[in-house]
């Protein structure tokens, strides 16, 4: 709704009606509360003044009881002032009547009938109380003896009537008062400042198509009125100067629009008319620049009601930035980032719109959508359970495989918690101790322990254990990388963990195969020294029951049952050593590995008489587990010893060789066998799980893949497995090769 308009000569008069009217109001209620206050001060003063001229007399006939004569006085005050009644209490007179006192007075019932009071006439005392104004004295003879009390009663009639011709004055004076000064002012301001001013917007009216005032503005003789028309014709020069200049600016745009490589159209009438489209717009559209001129551009939306909703954005003087739109030419389809914005053009409304052809990025985007389709497949079904999280370890996404194993959704976990959440507490605090210890920094329990390898760009991989929403554990191998912007700065971390529960299956069975072969191993190499032992012990104690033992025989056949002993415990401490489940990584040199693991394997080796041949010439440092590696060492060589068994007579040469030797700086472990090597149709699948050529009393074919998980997954390194032939000690022998590399 529009706000309604009023003219400057009503306003002003209204205004200054109102200002005199309220000015002449103050004005009059001051003169009415004054005069009051003062008819009010001069009556009281002259009920004073009454009472004191009367006392003196009064007193005297009071003690003379002269009653008529005091009335008579009373009568004659009461004529000679305005004054409404005036009461006598006489003690005397009421003694001689019985009575505490004796009341007697005047009282005026109208203006000018005055009669006696009666106590005993209610309308009378009604009146009295009504009063305006009373007051009372007491009466007292020459020697202070009380003689009665006379009461005055005022009136405010005539003070009130008095009051009335004062209001009717004042009102009589402040209209002509009023009149006058709203006249003079009205004459004043129309002459001083109504009239320049309706000159100056008579000249403002004269304008010309572009609304621009045509004369400028006389001069007035009135300074400030003076100054405000230099000012509107500084303004109006102004304007004319940036009309020109603007419309130079118009020229020029119309210049650079037409050479813009973005494509531009201004429409008017509402945006179904064009009347400018630049070569872009003409090459946006495939059609000739001369067609587009006239043409209503809803004609080549492909919806046309999504133009209907921009031109009624437009009409509610909105901006629309970048907005994707599909035109439709001639069958082909046409894809462009819009934006649309109300101007004035040439002197009339009109809308723009610039247009940027994003057809061939909108086809890509559909195999952008097929890319990251695939890499969301990839994501959720790679068999890994993949988490990631931001800098201050918020989970951001999490892969369909941990969502199941884990049993949370996405909305549980995202933007809320973090993988802390799925580890056992004391695990993670033992780590902390771990790596605080191994750092050499104070690491806080929490996400913290989880990525401060991955901050000092060392490797980050080890088992944990996972904590499922229903409290079941779950081992895996986690493995945590930093992710980084092309500033090399840490956004998030992404971890990736494999579910090892098979995995510790397969390496308790083989490890209750290592321990049962070591058992074997440890009987083997305990019963030649248990039987030392027990032929020293019965050879002194023959010689003890014949006399014949000598304390220097004594002495050697003690050191050596001391010497075996030595060797039972050291056999001891090998098993005890292997079986401990060690879960922190240490520096393992090469050869101590070897020499650990032939010291478990040699009753075994030397049993099933093969010859070890070791070549240790080259060593190195592997930063790992030692009980893991030994056993896929065990695993390889128990493999080998197997197959030479099965392949090999009794009586021939069974060799196992092992040798070290670099390449490249790395250090390569050899482990091979002359056992007729692997059948080819199979030596692609033996480090598979579970496979196996053995018959199922005979092995469970997880040794091999034990072996290739400790030592590719758990140690960074390679393990390949081929068949050769060579020659040793001047014979040809084929066995299986495995070639194990610890990566530096």
């Amino acid at each position: 709704m529009k706000n309604k308009k009023f003219s400057l000569y009503l306003a002003l008069s209204i205004i200054i009606f109102t200002v005199v009217i309220i000015i002449m109001s103050l004005n009059s209620a001051y003169t009415y509360i004054n005069t009051k206050d003062e008819i009010i001060k001069n009556m009281k003063n002259d009920s004073e003044i009454t009472i004191l001229s009367l006392n003196d007399n009064i007193k005297n006939m009071i003690v003379s009881y002269s009653v008529n004569e005091y009335n008579n006085l009373i009568l004659h005050e009461i004529n000679r002032r305005d004054i409404f009644a005036i009461i006598i209490n006489d003690y005397n007179m009421g003694k001689i009547i019985g009575e505490k006192t004796f009341i007697s007075g005047k009282i005026k019932i109208s203006n000018t009938k005055i009669i006696n009071y009666d106590i005993n006439n209610k309308e009378q005392n009604q009146a009295l109380e009504n009063c305006f104004y009373s007051n009372t004295y007491n009466i007292k003879s020459s020697i202070g003896k009380e003689l009665g009390s006379i009461s005055i009663y005022i009136s405010d009639k005539s003070m009130n009537k008095e009051l009335n011709n004062i209001i009717i004055s004042n009102i009589q004076n402040s209209i002509i008062i009023s009149i006058s000064l709203i006249f003079f002012l009205f004459i004043t301001i129309r002459s001083f400042i109504l009239k320049p001013i309706s000159n100056i917007v008579e000249t403002l009216g004269q304008r010309d198509k572009d609304g621009i005032p045509i004369k400028s503005i006389s001069n007035n003789p009135l300074i400030e009125m003076n100054i405000l028309s230099d000012s509107i014709n500084d303004m109006i020069f102004s304007i004319k100067i940036s009309r020109n200049i603007l419309k130079k600016e118009q020229d020029r745009l119309e210049y650079l629009l037409e050479l813009s490589p973005i494509a531009v159209r201004i429409a008017r009438n509402n945006g179904q008319e064009v009347i400018f489209a630049n070569n872009a717009y003409s090459k946006l559209l495939r059609v000739n620049k001369n067609l587009t001129i006239h043409k209503n551009p809803r004609d080549y939306y492909a919806n046309k009601k999504n133009y209907d909703h921009i031109l009624s954005s437009l009409e509610k003087n909105k901006t629309i930035y970048n907005e994707l739109i599909e035109l439709k030419i001639e069958d082909e389809t046409i894809w462009a980032l819009a934006s649309y914005m109300n101007i004035n053009f040439d002197g009339e409304k009109a809308m723009i719109g610039w247009f940027y052809d994003v057809t061939s990025e909108k086809n890509n985007e559909n195999k952008l959508f097929e890319a990251l389709e695939l890499q969301t497949t990839i994501f959720d079904n790679s068999g890994y359970l993949i988490i990631r999280t931001d800098e201050e370890g918020l989970i951001q996404q999490i892969n369909k495989e941990a969502k199941e194993l884990l049993g949370y959704e996405s909305e549980e976990l995202v933007s809320k918690l973090t993988p802390s959440k799925f580890h056992l507490k004391s695990e993670v605090e033992q780590r902390t101790k771990e790596f605080s210890k191994e750092l050499q920094i104070d690491i806080t329990p929490g996400f913290d322990v989880f990525v401060i390898k991955s901050k000092l760009n060392l490797p980050n991989e080890y088992e944990w254990t996972y904590l499922t929403k229903e409290g079941k554990h779950i081992p895996v191998f986690l493995s945590v990388t930093a992710l980084k912007n092309k500033n090399n700065e840490i956004y998030g971390y992404i971890g990736v963990a494999r579910d090892i529960s098979e995995t510790k299956i397969m390496q308790s069975q083989a490890k209750l195969v290592s321990m049962g072969e070591m058992i074997g191993n440890i009987a083997h190499q305990w019963r030649q020294p248990l039987s030392v032992i027990s032929t020293i012990a019965s050879g002194i104690r023959v010689k003890s029951e014949f006399n014949i033992l000598k304390e220097d025989e004594l002495l050697q056949d003690m050191r050596s049952i001391t010497e075996q002993t030595q060797y039972l415990s050291k056999t001891i401490d090998d098993f005890r050593n292997f079986i401990k489940n060690d879960t922190n990584r240490e520096n393992i040199y090469i050869s101590n590995l070897v020499e650990k693991t032939m010291s478990i394997l040699k009753s075994s080796i030397v049993n099933n008489n093969i010859e070890a041949v070791l070549d240790i010439k080259e060593d190195g440092i592997i930063n790992g587990f030692e009980n893991q590696l030994i056993q896929a060492l065990i695993n390889i060589i128990n493999n080998s010893k197997d197959a030479i068994n099965d392949y090999i007579g009794k009586n021939d040469n069974k060799y196992i060789f092992i040798k070290t030797h670099k390449v490249k700086g790395n250090l390569v472990l050899v482990i091979k066998d002359n056992g007729g090597g692997i059948d080819k149709d199979i030596i692609d699948k033996i480090f598979d799980p579970y496979f196996t050529t053995k018959h199922k009393s005979i092995g469970t074919g997880i040794g091999l893949s034990m072996s290739y998980q400790i030592i590719v997954e758990h140690h960074n390194s390679t393990i390949n497995v081929t068949n050769e032939t060579y020659i040793y000690n001047k014979k040809e022998y084929t066995g299986a090769h495995f070639d194990i590399t610890f990566l530096s």
